[in-house]
């Protein structure tokens, strides 16, 4: 469908629209800020788990890999069912692997919970990219939305490598952070969505279409202007 054709599907949430942008992006600082802070965290993050100082870059590695290899797949899973299922397994899975590596020890385990890391943080990105591309913020042109998406990418890859710097022998502080601040980005999009479902089913009792959908529009159209 044409850009300019495409259904302003964002405002089924109304007013909301500006706190749901905020929050998907709050989740994508996070996720880049995760996926840097760990290659200056230091020596005392490396005889934590065994690590070589050579090693670190693979950590890095095995996030970004884990993230650009489910991304795409969650993106097409969110298509066929509401996002608010993969947004919360994202949730999940980036805070419960935050903190299971401030808990084991040994390398094979400190690379297999930055790859579980690395899949929480594609359905994170999965999920915002999926809300924020169906937005229509009073008319805001789509471009420099993403323009600001992407230098809040930049500023989370930056603060990661800043904090991890700063850390020092308290690097597993950096790790429970992610905690809260998931849940200061979450909690809001977990509540949006779920009203906004509540709102559309609340219409398609009314007018016998249903309740179901992606949760920010409904049908093919909207579909389109999320992808």
């Amino acid at each position: 469908m044409p850009r300019a054709e495409r259904p302003a599907v964002g405002g089924g949430f109304g007013g909301e629209g500006r706190v749901l942008y905020a929050a998907c992006a709050l989740s994508q600082f996070l996720v880049a800020a995760g996926a840097s802070v760990v290659t200056t965290m230091g020596p005392a993050l490396r005889e934590a788990n065994g690590l070589r100082a050579s090693w670190l870059p693979w950590a890095v590695l095995v996030y970004a890999l884990a993230l650009g290899l489910l991304a795409l797949p969650l993106r097409l899973l969110i298509r066929r069912i509401r996002p608010l299922p993969v947004l919360i397994l994202g949730l999940w899975l980036f805070v419960q692997s935050s903190v299971a590596l401030t808990l084991v020890s040994g390398a094979p385990a400190f690379f297999a919970f930055r790859a579980v890391q690395g899949a929480g943080a594609a359905a994170l990105t999965a999920t915002a990219f999926a809300l924020v591309l169906a937005l229509d913020l009073d008319g805001q042109r789509s471009d420099r939305l993403l323009l600001a998406w992407s230098a809040v990418v930049v500023a989370g890859l930056g603060a990661g490598l800043v904090v991890g710097a700063v850390v020092g022998a308290e690097w597993r502080w950096a790790l429970w952070a992610n905690v809260p601040l998931t849940a200061t980005a979450g909690v809001p999009l977990v509540r949006l969505l779920r009203s906004t479902r509540r709102r559309k089913g609340e219409v398609g009792a009314r007018t016998g279409d249903g309740g179901g959908g992606l949760g920010v529009g409904q049908g093919d159209g909207a579909q389109d202007a999320a992808a």
